[in-house]
């Protein structure tokens, strides 16, 4: 049985049940005024007969008006004494029923007086009531039924997009964003949730799939110059002061495109923070070997500016870009920090022989190298865009004639307080 039916039939079953005891209280309310109004009836009646018996010459006889007995046909009575029946009126039942209501009371010298009423329209009325309330209880339960298998359409029917999107997911074919219900609440957040889970599952396999074909393209040329200088020392033909030397290069380069992949294969968590500009590019500055500094010109911004941004991945940024800029010029290069509007920008500029213009979109590429002629992985602009991008920022490439400029564009704090 589908979601959608079982909601259908819960609030079927939950509308018999409320229906059914509405029915029963109403019931039983209109009973007890019905039966209070018939004693109080009675009561007044009987009251009126008792005070219109008299006693003329030891028998019973009727004194006054007795237009009342006459002008309705709901009451009756006897006078009797020792079973014998001395006195009657109104309208008398030629058998006792359900429809009819007794009440005896004691007169003088004997006399009993017994009073019939006769109370067949209000057990109508109570009959009427309970025929209407038991006729359109069906009629609530289907309408119940429907409204609960339409409402559960709008709950079953995110549910089996999701179900859906969730079966494709599981055979690696990413879905398109399910649509997120209007509003705010518990399906809405489940579509969210799974919109990002989505994301991730792509990102992740993304990366682990980059990650292998990277690997197994940038491996092969170490790999094959260890194996020959192994098999040339082998063989004696080479010296090992010349085999092992280029062995240990292939091996330091194995090394550290291996630790660039894993670096690229996991996904960047920023913990935002506010955190000064100044400090930051000192810190920058400090972290280079001392051999590097003097070629490095620290520009800090005028007064006191603060960006959003994690300290380990800025560290981790500004530092890949010290790291490109400084192997590919021998001339000074640049660290300064401006804002721009709602955005910090924290800059290297070089003075090298620049990139051409076509080759710009390119250079965040892993392992993607513009000259062959400087030592490097290829991954420090991959990596500098990953951190940048990890911080809802973005890393700007542009010449700058000459040399390049590399610019991390991140958000000012004062900007997200706002």
């Amino acid at each position: 049985m589908s979601l959608r039916l079982r909601v259908a039939l819960g609030t079927a079953a939950i509308a018999a049940v409320a229906a059914g005891l509405h029915l029963f209280l109403g019931y039983w309310s209109f009973y007890r005024l019905v039966e209070e109004d018939i004693a109080r009836d009675l009561a007044i009646e009987t009251q009126r007969v008792a005070e219109s018996v008299v006693l003329k010459n030891g028998l019973p006889r009727l004194s006054g008006d007795f237009a009342w007995l006459r002008s309705g046909n709901t009451l009756g009575f006897r006078v009797e004494k020792g079973g014998r029946v001395y006195l009657e009126g109104g309208v008398l039942p030629a058998t006792l029923g359900r429809d009819w209501v007794t009440i005896d009371r004691s007169l003088t010298d004997g006399y009993l007086l017994r009073v019939y009423y006769y109370a067949g329209e209000y057990r109508k009325a109570l009959e009427g009531q309970l025929r209407a309330g038991l006729l359109s209880l069906p009629l609530i339960l289907v309408l119940a039924a429907v409204m609960g298998f339409v409402f559960a359409g709008h709950i079953t029917g995110p549910l089996l997009r999701l179900t859906q999107a969730a079966t494709a997911l599981s055979r690696m074919e990413f879905p398109e964003p399910v649509p997120v219900p209007e509003g705010n609440d518990e399906l809405a957040a489940l579509a969210r949730s799974f919109n990002r889970m989505v994301a991730e599952v792509r990102e992740a396999l993304e990366r682990e799939r980059a990650f292998t074909r990277y690997a197994s393209h940038e491996l092969r040329t170490p790999l094959a110059t260890l194996k020959a200088q192994i098999e040339a020392l082998e063989a004696g033909l080479l010296p090992a002061s010349e085999a092992l030397p280029e062995a240990k290069r292939a091996m330091e380069r194995m090394q550290s495109i291996l630790e660039g992949l894993l670096t690229l294969s996991r996904a960047p968590r920023a913990r935002l923070e506010p955190l000064p500009v100044p400090e930051l590019l000192r810190e920058a500055w400090r972290a280079l070997p001392e051999s590097q500094r003097d070629r490095v010109t620290l520009s800090l911004p005028e007064g006191e500016l603060w960006l959003l941004g994690d300290e380990a991945l800025l560290e981790q940024a500004l530092g890949n870009l010290l790291a490109n800029a400084l192997k590919h010029t021998d001339a000074p290069v640049e660290l300064y920090g401006r804002e721009d509007g709602r955005w910090v920008v924290l800059g290297v500029r070089d003075h090298g022989p620049g990139v051409p213009p076509d080759l710009l979109g390119k250079l965040t590429r892993p392992f993607f190298r513009a000259t062959s002629q400087r030592p490097g992985s290829g991954l420090g602009l991959a990596l500098a865009d990953r951190a940048a991008r990890a911080m809802e920022g973005r890393l700007r490439l542009a010449p700058a004639h000459p040399g390049l400029r590399a610019e991390l564009w991140l958000q000012r704090a004062e900007a997200i307080d706002a």
